[in-house]
Parts: structure tokens; C-alpha cells; sequence
């Protein structure tokens, strides 16, 4: 059969269906999910699908509409069993053909026990772990540091890891942090945070989740607001229904409104202390005033602020993270200021915004940007990974 007509009577899929039929065929012990799949394509292991435009029209003409859909099929299927089994079976990243993924910074939490409330804080150090006979733990004193070798050391608090996980952890070493390139850090699959698919930027982690902006966390609330800090419509309207409008709306510092772009004001989180949030910072980012070429923006072409619209973004990010130290707060939660409602351009929005948290001296340590739109999510995590790059961060 022709390679067209083959193409014609194939089957095309969404990665959900991609999942279950490679589900259908690994062992239950061996079960992947969307995340495992995008863990792949981060290692370069399988790529992101076809789009719409690649597909025969006698598939598309069948769709409901033509969003930015990945499809895959059933040589893709066969490809993540292939490296599935490969990965459970000990094979490397390298031998399946894919680049291992790298980071500046070492997850390996499993690998501990945490402390009981009630127990105090331990240290001990480990001199040399070389012996597979090491039998019980060393002096313990108020901190414990672990001599992995003489070029990787690991510190902590809290219970001290067991004799198994500090055997695990020199077998780690030996296997992934060869003296020769130990500054670079692997992280395994079982590591790798597949939701967030997050990357650590030196003191500041930018994570990006596919989740509602009100769905508990830990830290401040950003909220895209308007002028004069009231409901708003988007993400905004949630975090004013969450939280509460009747109580955050006492709580707004009148002889600070209204804001001019750029600026913020700071209120409690009302009913949002219950999911976790300290305060929400209302933050008036830019509207986009500037002419818009939609076909050269659609192409990935940069657009021009031609009214400082740019300027006063990188200013209202540097205004969050100002409020936020000054509060001693280094966790915050935030959607795509002025990306929405306000019409910045979103791929020019997301760069600036990554750039100025990249760049901007802060104590702030945890930034989470939070979309509902799967498409908008995967072009969030491709603009951060292209920023990054640019940056020389990774």
C-alpha cells in the first residue's frame, strides 16, 4: 500500500487515547499516564505529535474544530512501550535515544523519612560511605551533612535517612553523578516532577501547572486586577469568589486607588485562607494599546510596544515580588498577568514575565503560573524552557 493511502486509513489519536491504547499493552506493574508521555518529550525520546495541518482532510474534515491539537498513532503507541519497558528495565535515556534531562538541582526526597513534629533536629555526618558494610549511624549533633564523595555533599534536617536510603543514595551517585560532570545533576523519571514539569532557576523555581488559580496552595495570591481593586472578570473573578468580595472588598486601601499601571495593593485572603493562601496581591498590569499583526504574531514574530506597554509589565512583576519580600514571603501563585482581558500579546507576555522573575533580585523562591487552557499551558512551558535557554540557565 502507498505510504499516502497508509497515512489515509490510519488511526489518529489524542495522547489521553495514546495513553490508554499503550496502557492496554503494558503489564499493570508498568502503567504510564500524560505525564509520563510529556516526560518523554521533554527528553527528546518522542515528539509532540502532528498538528491539524498535517493530518489528511479526510480525518480533520471529521473534527468539530481545529484548535491546536497534538494527534498521534499507533507508531507512537509502539514507541512509548518501546521506551517504557526500556526505562523499567534499566536501559539509559542515551541507549533509547534521547538527551537525559539535566537540572541545577538534585530531588531526592523519597529517599527520606519525615521528622515527627515532636522531634527534635538531628545532624550526623558520613565521612566515607564506600563500604557496603556500614552498619549503624554516625554521631549525630544538631545537623546532619551526608559526604556522598568528596565533590557532592547533602544536607538537611530533620529524621536522619536510614542506613537503605543512604545505601540507595551512594548507588544513585555512582550510577548518575560521575565525578567528571558532577555539577550537573540528573534527575530520574521517578524524580522528575511530571504535573508541574518544573525547572529549577537558580534561587527563584518557575512552575507551570494546568489548574484553577483558586486551587489550594501555599503563599500569596496574585490577582490580575483592575484599576480599583473590585471584581474583575477571568481568573480575577475567581479569586474574588473564593476569597470572599464581601470581605476583600473592607479590606481594600481606598487612599490607594485607584492604581496606575504598574502598581498593586495588598489585602488578606478572606475565605482563601482555608486553601492555603497568606494574602492576595492585586496587581494592575498594562493594557496593550500597540498595534497587533495577528499573522506575524500567530507565526511567533514579536510584537512592538510602541506605549511602554512592555516596560510597565516588567514593572508590575518587580512591584509582586517587592510586596512579596517586604512580607517575608517567597511562595506565590499567580495567572499570565495582563495576557487575558488586557490583550498583551501572550507569547511576548510570557517571556517578559519569565525574564523579569529570572532577573529580578528577590527572597522570592516559588512562582507558580496557573492557566486553564491545556494549549496555553504547553506554551507556557516551551516560552520558559526557549527563556531559560536564553538566559544560560539551562
Amino acid at each position: 500500500m502507498p505510504a499516502s493511502d497508509a497515512k489515509k486509513t490510519q488511526a489518529f489519536f489524542l495522547i489521553d487515547q495514546l495513553v490508554a491504547r499503550a496502557n492496554a499493552v503494558l503489564n499493570p506493574d508498568r502503567q504510564i499516564t500524560e505525564r509520563n508521555v510529556r516526560y518523554y518529550m521533554t527528553l527528546g525520546l518522542i515528539g509532540k505529535g502532528q498538528r491539524v495541518s498535517e493530518l489528511p482532510e479526510s480525518f480533520t474534515a471529521t473534527l468539530g474544530h481545529k484548535g491546536n491539537q497534538r494527534f498521534f498513532t499507533d507508531v507512537d503507541r509502539d514507541l512509548v512501550i518501546t521506551i517504557k519497558n526500556g526505562l523499567a528495565n534499566g536501559q539509559s535515556v542515551e541507549a533509547l535515544g534521547g538527551k537525559p534531562l539535566t537540572s541545577k538541582s538534585m530531588f531526592l526526597s523519597e529517599s527520606f523519612r519525615p521528622a515527627p513534629a515532636s522531634m527534635y533536629l538531628r545532624s550526623f555526618e558520613v565521612n566515607s560511605i564506600i563500604s557496603p558494610d556500614l552498619t549503624r549511624l554516625p554521631e549525630i549533633q544538631d545537623t546532619w551533612t551526608l559526604h556522598l564523595r568528596n565533590d557532592l555533599t547533602l544536607t538537611g534536617s530533620g529524621t536522619p535517612p536510614t542506613i537503605e536510603a543512604i545505601r540507595a543514595l551512594k548507588s544513585f551517585t555512582e550510577e548518575n553523578f560521575p565525578p567528571t560532570r558532577s555539577h550537573d545533576y540528573l534527575l530520574s523519571e521517578e524524580s522528575y516532577d511530571f504535573e508541574d514539569d518544573e525547572y529549577q532557576t537558580g534561587s527563584l523555581k518557575i512552575e507551570i501547572e494546568y489548574a484553577d488559580i483558586a486551587s489550594p496552595f501555599e503563599g500569596l495570591l496574585i490577582n490580575a486586577s483592575n484599576a480599583e481593586a473590585t471584581p474583575g472578570g477571568g481568573a480575577s473573578g475567581r479569586i474574588w469568589e473564593v476569597c470572599g468580595a464581601d470581605i476583600l472588598m473592607q479590606q481594600r486601601p481606598t487612599d490607594l486607588l485607584p492604581m496606575k499601571p504598574g502598581q498593586a495593593v495588598f489585602t488578606g485572603a478572606g475565605r482563601g485562607e482555608d486553601l492555603g493562601f497568606s494574602g492576595v496581591i492585586h496587581a494592575f498590569g498594562p493594557r496593550w494599546t500597540s498595534p497587533v499583526n495577528k499573522d506575524a504574531m500567530n507565526s511567533g514574530v514579536k510584537q512592538h510596544s510602541l506605549h511602554g506597554e512592555e516596560d510597565t509589565l516588567i514593572r508590575t512583576w518587580q512591584t509582586i515580588l517587592a510586596m512579596a519580600d517586604e512580607r517575608s514571603e517567597n511562595r506565590l501563585v499567580a495567572p499570565l498577568i495582563s495576557s487575558g482581558l488586557f490583550g498583551f500579546p501572550f507569547q511576548d507576555c510570557a517571556e517578559i514575565t519569565f525574564q523579569t522573575l529570572l532577573q529580578t533580585p528577590t527572597r522570592v523562591r516559588h512562582v507558580q503560573i496557573r492557566t486553564v487552557s491545556r494549549r496555553l499551558f504547553e506554551q507556557l512551558v516551551e516560552t520558559r524552557y526557549r527563556v531559560m535557554r536564553k538566559l544560560n540557565i539551562i
